[in-house]
């Protein structure tokens, strides 16, 4: 830089400089950055299902030219803030104030509150708007007398993630806006005003279509616009340029297109070169055989059906199920692409594999990258070929908010894929007021959402999925939810959303009269039919919940007569506890029958290290999946091990736990039928434990060795659903499943069979039922205000507020909430697996309530096996066994 002459970013509007710790050798002008997103909004509406998404949302069947260009004014609007001068000399060095007082730091979105409210900032707001030049215009979009206008308008200035909040404390400061030194902030926002004519000439044009005054659609605007400036915003598409152009906005719309092709949300070639659906022999050939009746039925139901639910066991080929109705749906162009979500990491990543193989046989030609969408696991090749790349919030000037950089903000690229197989918090991410919902909303809402394993158990969880439901069927777009084990109650809930006089109990007799399996649509249930996965289960009960050395011995002996068996604790300390126990028992000639991974005896639990987790899984996978070798073997673990691993037993002994649970543990007793077996375990088989002498009313109490149970144990709370299951086990001491899969469930989750217990075992039962209730209640009502209310405009008449659809919540509490409430501590210097020492564990995932807040760890001790480390006052150890707190 020529020191005589004045740095380029004094004489011209910046968006973007680098590098940001100096003075900035490289400038975007802000002219070409609005430009690009602009561009980048037009280009991305243009897209068939992410217009007809939008347009849903506004109650239309599609949205006109004019329209869309108007829209595309917004979103090129949403960084005008920048113009001030206390945003553009943030990158000043001290010599190019040249003497001259600072006009004071400030940002580009919540400095625009008193520019919107002339009663807090008269003089600022008057020039603005007229300096823009097209207020009057503005007005004729709008048949609300402004009111839309000024919503979208907030939609805009909000695309940092969180709606902005008007009634702001912040003081006017009309000194930004004033002319400093070469630059006039007026200046500026009159010649964006006249470019935006040259741009989107169509949007004032006399007589286009007014702005939907819909608040859903504007919430809708607002997530595509989030998404337009993050692509918008990729120098990998947009390079810098300090030069100003009257062409750029043709240069815009080449780079749009290209990124808008480089993420891969431009499906025409793709949709031109699809031949159709292939037999379902094609799509899935390790099958190898023909589909049975759920997979059939998922087919048969109508695909234009916005809400479906299959029921159907364990194991019985749901995944498949809905991969091959989404590709049905694909080709009828119903949606673009599926989001497959697990409740589970490991689910995820299990699923994951069987996906992508779908996908390469659906798409022979050009397979679009199958997405790994679950945070904790290393996200590999498949999430690199997605180019969205990380938003560089500091040089873009996003980070005035003084807060950290969000969470999850390497993972927004998830939901942007076509397909990707991921943790359903990351979709219900979309429905709570965390920073970039909208954002992910609008990703979502062109895709298929498979949610895996549903349930109702969890109420807070419950009300987050029906507001992503809601959001995502009320913009026009699709979902299957799919369980083996969903009760009446649930699913009324999730078909009549909105029709709350149809929530009522049905009786429970007529209940388990319903069918099953069953696919449910809000019109219909209807019945296709028993698979052919039959098979009859020997339930025990046993007393011996905390006998962890006669846990570990029958275990042992079934082991060494030749079975595999999964030991599956509700806790992961009863599991090591049990573990531990089995080491003490087993003799040098039962060495080989323990669960191993690299020559070390271990078990299976969610507190490993990302990559020793994933080397458990194939190991598990390979010890008992299909096709697994003869021979005895104990696995020891948790709720890990009954979601989604693909592995089967001949023994289960399992803890107490609620029916639906139960029966999905089953799901892991005789899976594959071609599998050996030896002769005592040619029938499944399943031990449950139960606390000492099958009473459970010492749980209400205590939380001593409650092991997950009752309300102090955390995990299971509802003991009415606990004695009812317990006293299924008792009554029934052989299980046919499916047969009798419904009246399983509904004898143990139905209000009317819950309230009968509640009143046999007496006053202390009625009143934990109650705590119970109100706990749901108060759960329901957390939920319910931690959720996005897509009913609110971002701004009312006459109130000139928009209270109702701000974030006011802290984000890590409700992510707590909802499950992601792990920290990722990195350890420095890395450390060597306990299993394989050249693999080093760069980081581990602790959960919050074990951490003292804003302590970092110390520098790991190698121990014998494994290390140890501490923060705060707080000491862990990690071995074979996994992290544990001493």
């Amino acid at each position: 830089m020529n020191n005589m002459e004045p740095a380029i970013y004094t004489r011209y509007h910046w968006a973007k400089a680098e590098p940001r710790d100096a003075y900035p050798k490289r400038i975007h002008l802000l002219e070409h950055h609005l430009a690009d997103v602009g561009a980048c909004f037009e280009a991305l509406v243009q897209q068939p299902t992410i217009r007809k998404r939008l347009a849903t949302t506004a109650g239309l069947d599609d949205l006109d030219e004019s329209l869309i260009a108007r829209l595309s004014v917004f979103a090129a609007l949403h960084d005008i803030g920048k113009a001030n001068m206390g945003f553009q000399t943030k990158v000043w060095r001290p010599e190019d104030f040249q003497g001259r007082r600072e006009p004071g730091w400030a940002g580009h979105t919540n400095d625009m509150v008193p520019v919107l409210d002339a009663n807090k900032d008269r003089e600022t707001a008057e020039w603005f708007f007229d300096a823009l030049g097209w207020w009057d215009d503005f007005l004729t979009w709008d048949d609300r007398e402004g009111e839309t206008v000024c919503g979208m308008l907030v939609a805009t200035l909000s695309h940092h993630g969180k709606p902005l909040q008007l009634e702001s404390d912040l003081s006017k400061n009309p000194a930004i806006w004033r002319k400093f030194g070469d630059l006039s902030p007026r200046r500026f926002v009159e010649d964006i005003g006249k470019r935006l004519r040259d741009w989107f000439p169509e949007a004032f044009k006399q007589g286009g279509s007014a702005l939907p005054a819909a608040p859903a659609f504007q919430h809708m605007f607002l997530g595509l616009c989030n998404w337009a400036d993050w692509i918008g915003s990729d120098e990998c598409y947009f390079e810098y340029c300090d030069e100003p152009r009257d062409d750029y906005i043709d240069t815009a719309r080449e780079r749009a297109k290209r990124a808008i092709d480089g993420i891969g949300l431009n499906l025409s070639a793709q949709r031109n070169d699809f031949k159709g659906v292939p037999e379902f022999g094609e799509l899935f050939p390790k099958i190898d055989k023909p589909p049975n009746a759920i997979q059939e039925a998922a087919t048969k139901t109508p695909l234009e059906e916005p809400l479906v639910i299959i029921e159907s066991e364990t194991g019985s080929g749901k995944t498949e199920a809905a991969l091959w109705r989404f590709a049905k749906m694909y080709e009828k162009r119903l949606v673009d692409g599926i989001y497959f979500a697990l409740p589970t990491r490991s689910a995820a990543k299990q699923i994951h594999g069987r996906v992508e193989s779908f996908i390469a046989n659906l798409f022979p030609l050009d397979a679009p990258p199958v997405v790994r969408a679950v945070p904790g696991y290393e996200p590999g090749k498949d999430a690199a070929k997605v180019a969205m790349r990380d938003y560089d919030s500091l040089s873009a000037g996003h980070n005035e908010d003084h807060d950290r950089p969000w969470a999850s903000e390497n993972r927004k690229r998830y939901l942007a894929a076509q397909v990707a197989v991921g943790t359903v918090d990351q979709a219900m991410m979309g429905a709570l007021k965390v920073k970039n919902a909208h954002m992910r909303a609008a990703c979502l809402a062109r895709n298929l959402l498979v949610v895996d394993e549903v349930h109702a158990s969890d109420t807070y969880m419950s009300v987050v999925l029906e507001a992503l439901l809601d959001a995502h069927v009320g913009a026009g777009g699709y979902a299957l939810l799919m369980s083996a084990t969903l009760g009446s109650a649930a699913r009324r809930r999730w078909l009549n959303r909105g029709r709350r006089g149809d929530l009522n109990d049905s009786a429970l007799d007529d209940e388990i009269r319903k069918p099953y399996p069953a696919v449910s649509t809000r019109a219909d249930m209807s019945d296709p039919g028993e698979n052919d996965r039959k098979k009859t289960v020997s339930m025990e009960a046993t007393p011996a919940m905390r006998d962890f050395k006669s846990a570990a011995q029958r275990a042992l002996n079934a082991a060494r007569a030749g079975a595999k068996v999964l030991v599956v604790r509700n806790t992961v300390g009863h599991a090591v506890e049990t573990q531990q126990a089995l080491e003490e028992i087993a003799g040098q000639d039962d060495r080989g029958m323990l669960f191993d991974l690299m020559g070390k005896t271990t078990l299976h639990h969610g507190r490993f290290a990302a990559g020793d987790r994933a080397m458990l899984d194939n190991r598990i996978e390979e010890l008992l999946g299909k096709g697994r070798q003869s021979g005895g073997r104990v696995v020891v673990g948790t709720q890990t091990l009954e979601q989604s691993l693909d592995i089967d037993a001949d023994l289960l002994i399992t803890d107490l736990c609620p029916v639906d649970v139960l029966l999905q543990r089953i799901g892991r007793l005789h899976r594959h039928k071609d599998n050996d077996r030896p002769d005592r375990y040619d029938s499944p088989k399943c031990i449950v434990l139960t606390p000492d002498g099958g009473d459970l009313s010492p749980l209400l109490d205590s939380g001593q060795y409650a092991n997950g149970l009752g309300p102090k144990g955390h995990v299971y709370p509802n003991l009415a659903i606990l004695e009812a299951t317990r006293r299924l086990i008792c009554e029934h001491p052989e299980w046919r499943i499916p047969k009798m899969n419904r009246q399983l469930v509904e004898r143990a989750t139905h209000p009317e069979a819950l309230k009968a217990i509640s009143e046999e075992k007496g006053e202390k039962w009625e009143e934990h039922t109650k705590q119970i209730k109100g706990g749901d209640i108060g759960d329901g009502q957390t939920a319910s205000g931690v959720t996005i209310k897509r009913g609110e405009r971002f701004f009312k008449f006459p109130e000139m507020t928009n209270g109702d659809v701000l974030f006011r919540a802290k984000e890590e509490k409700i992510r707590t909430r909802l499950g992601d409430d792990r920290i990722d501590l990195s350890l420095d210097p890395p450390q060597p697996s306990p299993f394989d020492a050249s693999k080093k564990i760069n980081k581990l995932s602790v959960a919050v309530r074990w951490l003292p807040e804003g302590e970092a760890p110390e520098t790991p001790s190698p121990t014998e096996g494994g290390f140890t480390f501490a923060v705060g006052d707080r000491r862990f150890v990690y071995d074979r066994l996994g992290l544990r707190q001493l």
